[in-house]
């Protein structure tokens, strides 16, 4: 067992840190008052008292659990290809009829309104659901190809393709299609086929991407928001496009779910120029199509826990991730960008203020990666003795706060630690912004 080290020096020692924006643990509704409001919109009402008698943790988890056994009720008495008039009902009442699972349609789902994203005048949107992020991406590629290919059913050409980005599950899957169909190329091209951009990227440093300094698209333009949910330049972007189609895609198991952790799933909203030879609707119908043949869709018990309430409520999305990204950022303040042990982009916010992640990639600005594991052994530490609540794990779903220590291969990246700060806010989130700002406030690793 590590013999704790000496106390951080006294905050007073370095200047009080005086945030200049609000600070998020005076917004409301507080998390106990958001579960128990999501216990009412899901007919959990019985669940009110135990989420006052319960602490967060426990409230949240026994919540999870109610609303997920009323949902599985559907799929557990429904064969994956039910007989003729056999029709299961989600959780509000809906039926969803369907004779094989694989071809199952999420239109209860997808036809939520309002769209995440507003429609720019001109275009046309719907939303098709699949089954986690990565299979959004695929089957939009599968879609693309398809497209661009000849009657003969192969593309006359590789399209160009850049990714403009460094989610690293991007670049593997790109990695995988055959050259012939897809060729990578750089940023230096002044036009592509395709373009893929992340408006905000991490690989343990953030970055913003500038859309007008980017490849112009020919064919179709895709947009990972999984970072910055519905915070989006989209008119900047679509500025980007020659052709007629974009499509903006996202985890929904990181932001959309109000920390529950339902499901996974793959938000796409299409954008279609009026006009263009193949509408909206009917492109939608070629990736549901797509969808089924590639096993890319929501099963029935994956369908009936996204039918919670809260899910695709942009507006509940919006208050959500607007508390998220406050804690998150009034913790890149604390750090700031002149740190003397801190590198300084561990937060886009810092970069450009106003630019938004559920997290904060907090890097040495020297050490080796063994430094990295003394930093979190002293984080650790400081937890342990400031009887801080910072669970140690991945920052799935947002809702507490969370740490964990990234170590990629080395030629993959440096290590970073990884400090997401939840929707809760609270003096436990003051306390934790209080400790990285006294460390960054150190000339070096003690």
């Amino acid at each position: 067992m590590r013999s704790g080290p000496p106390a951080l020096p006294e905050l007073s020692a370095h200047g009080a840190f005086t945030p200049t924006m609000p600070n998020p643990s005076s917004e409301s509704p507080r998390d106990r008052d958001d579960l128990k409001a999501l216990a009412q919109r899901a007919d959990l009402a019985s669940l009110v008292e135990a989420i006052d008698h319960s602490d967060l943790d426990a409230a949240l988890l026994h919540l999870r659990k109610e609303w997920l056994a009323k949902a599985h009720r559907p799929a557990d008495a429904t064969l994956k290809s039910p007989c003729e008039g056999d029709v299961p009902h989600m959780p509000g009442g809906e039926g969803v009829p369907f004779g094989y699972e694989r071809e199952l349609g999420a239109d209860m789902l997808e036809d939520r309104i309002p769209l995440c994203y507003p429609v720019p005048a001109g275009w046309q949107s719907v939303r098709i659901l699949c089954r986690s992020g990565q299979a959004a991406l695929s089957s939009l590629l599968h879609l693309i190809v398809h497209k661009a290919s000849s009657a003969d059913g192969a593309a006359s050409h590789p399209l160009k393709i850049h990714h403009a980005g460094r989610y690293f599950e991007t670049a593997s899957l790109l990695g995988l299609w055959p050259r012939q169909l897809f060729e990578p190329v750089s940023s230096s091209e002044k036009h592509v086929d395709v373009l893929i951009g992340e408006p905000v990227h991490c690989d343990g440093q953030f970055g913003l991407s500038n859309p007008a300094s980017l490849p112009r698209a020919r064919q179709a333009l895709l947009l990972d928001t999984t970072l910055t949910s519905l915070e989006l330049d989209l008119p900047a972007w679509l500025a980007r496009l020659e052709g007629s189609f974009a499509a903006v895609l996202r985890s929904g198991l990181k932001l959309d779910q109000a920390g529950l952790e339902l499901a996974n799933v793959g938000i796409i909203q299409l954008f279609v120029r009026e006009g263009a030879e193949c509408d909206a609707a009917s492109m939608g119908e070629e990736l549901k199509h797509i969808r089924a043949l590639t096993g890319s869709g929501l099963t029935l018990d994956e369908m009936a826990a996204l039918s919670a309430p809260w899910f695709l409520d942009r507006s509940y999305l919006a208050q959500y991730t607007a508390r998220v990204f406050a804690n998150n950022a009034a913790l890149a303040q604390a750090i700031g960008s002149t740190s003397s042990l801190f590198d300084g982009l561990c937060h886009p916010s810092l970069i450009s203020p106003g630019a938004v992640a559920p997290f904060c990639a907090i890097r040495l600005r020297t050490g080796e990666p063994a430094d990295h594991v003394r930093l979190l052994h002293r984080v650790e530490d400081e937890i342990v003795r400031r009887k801080l609540k910072l669970d140690k794990g991945g920052s799935f779903g947002f809702r507490g706060d969370r740490y964990e220590l990234i170590e990629p291969d080395p030629e993959a990246g440096q290590p970073f630690l990884r400090v997401a700060m939840g929707y809760r806010g609270g003096a436990n989130c003051d306390a934790i912004i209080d400790l990285f700002h006294e460390l960054a406030a150190l000339p070096g690793l003690p």
